[in-house]
């Protein structure tokens, strides 16, 4: 979970108007190199730090999110 001091410092990225939109952006160009990275991999250590990739790249798309939610936790 995050922390709400944290969660309540990132407001201030996560609260701009083009800050979701922009940041899914990088984070689709981000994803597709990874999965072509998986596509050519030949080593289980390369796959296995691919899809690791993507799922923090997936954690990230829903930042906005979880730092509002947690901000308003007291």
């Amino acid at each position: 979970m995050l922390d709400i001091k944290v969660a309540r410092d990132l407001l201030v990225l996560v609260n701009q108007p083009d800050f979701q939109e922009l940041m899914n952006l990088y984070i689709e160009e981000k994803k597709k190199e990874q999965h072509r990275l998986l596509e050519q991999c030949d080593d289980d250590m390369d796959m296995f730090r691919a899809q690791g990739a993507c799922q923090i790249l997936n954690k990230l798309m829903s930042m906005q999110t979880e730092v509002q939610s947690a901000a308003k936790r007291d």
